[in-house]
């Protein structure tokens, strides 16, 4: 099952730890950079495997060239490569650091429950299931492929026990009543951010960074939940009950005077004041334009990637560096299925490069 509560109380004590450091920043060296994508934009699906061979994905793609080619060989050893790089850095880190680590990979752990639980509700192959699955997370590729084995969306949730008895009944009517995981796909985000909000209070000074750079990461997330909901012209109270929570009670208010916005004009309005005005006023007048809010989106996480990348130049013997990695990393996969399901598709190189979000 997935834990989510047993640090919460905690006071960690965040060491100085060089050589995690050190190491990090080398496997940040490695990342992919924008001129790289560029020229995978142009390759076929052999070329692009040939490339990667050439960079930190070498051990997977020959690992797996084998029995697996095309898009299967390469998203294969996307998932393969990000869970070895997460269970590397658990493993050259400190007792206290790996702690912090797992808090924050267990995001990949709800990623690989949706993906099984929407696998489950839409009756998808399960090979194509479990090709999907990252196990990057706290959650082994054994223990995600039980899950898939469990007969209903119900059996799976109770076998994670993520939810209390009382949230879980009520998911699951909903569940019933609607034929829709957006309820409970929403309350998996909700219940990871709030955890580790809380958790990371327990922090001393040293992780200041890191609660400053996650509240960041749920504001980005509640930004696009409320222009897409907007969109989609959902009520303002239903729209309140999928924004994630701050815990403070100043910004908890805005967030909620945010979900009051009479549509998404008024709502871009709002940001006027704040560092997302460009973006905002950028988005806003591409979606009057197209009725699409993917620059919008774009632009957003690549916001977010520069913070993580401050997070690096400016303090490269802290946590920081680590988290900053893991996020950045992350980035680079889905950019790199993004290229790869969009060749699957044939669609434009114009328009898959739109949806990359670079450093």
């Amino acid at each position: 099952m997935l834990k989510l509560q047993e640090l919460e109380a905690e006071k960690v004590k965040l060491k100085r730890d060089p050589y995690a450091y050190v190491r990090t920043v080398v496997m940040r060296s490695l990342l992919f950079k924008r001129d790289d994508y560029y020229k995978m934009l142009k390759m076929g699906f052999g070329e692009i495997a040939r490339f990667m061979q050439d960079s930190s994905y070498r051990k997977e793609i020959n690992e797996l060239a084998g029995k697996y080619s095309g898009a299967d060989l390469l998203e294969l050893a996307l998932n393969r490569n990000l869970a070895a790089s997460f269970s590397k850095l658990m493993r050259v880190s400190s007792f206290e650091l790996g702690l912090l680590i797992r808090e924050y990979a267990k995001r990949k752990d709800i990623e690989d429950i949706k993906t099984i639980l929407r696998g489950k509700f839409t009756n998808a192959d399960e090979k194509i299931i479990l090709n999907s699955l990252t196990a990057a997370g706290t959650l082994s590729y054994g223990y995600l492929e039980s899950l898939l084995k469990k007969e209903s969306v119900e059996q799976i949730l109770r076998e994670v026990e993520i939810f209390d008895s009382a949230t879980l009944k009520r998911l699951i009517s909903r569940f019933n009543e609607k034929n829709s995981l957006s309820e409970i796909e929403n309350e998996l985000d909700k219940k990871y951010y709030s955890h580790l909000i809380i958790f990371s209070q327990s922090l001393p000074k040293e992780g200041k960074l890191f609660r400053n750079f996650l509240l960041k990461e749920a504001e980005t997330i509640n930004m696009l939940t409320l222009f897409r909901l907007k969109k989609a012209k959902l009520k303002k109270e239903d729209i309140k009950n999928f924004l994630i929570p701050y815990g403070e009670k100043k910004r908890d208010a805005k967030l909620a005077e945010l979900a009051d916005a009479e549509g998404i004009e008024q709502l871009s309005q709002s940001f006027t004041k704040t560092e997302y005005r460009d973006i905002v006023a950028k988005g806003a007048e591409e979606y009057k334009k197209s009725g699409s809010l993917i620059k919008l989106e774009t632009d957003i996480y690549n916001h977010l990637l520069r913070q993580s990348t401050l997070l690096l130049h400016q303090h490269p013997l802290s946590i920081d560096t680590i988290l900053g990695y893991m996020f950045a990393k992350d980035i680079e996969v889905r950019n790199l299925k993004i290229i790869i399901k969009g060749k699957q598709l044939g669609l434009s190189e114009q328009f898959i490069e739109s949806q990359l979000v670079f450093e």
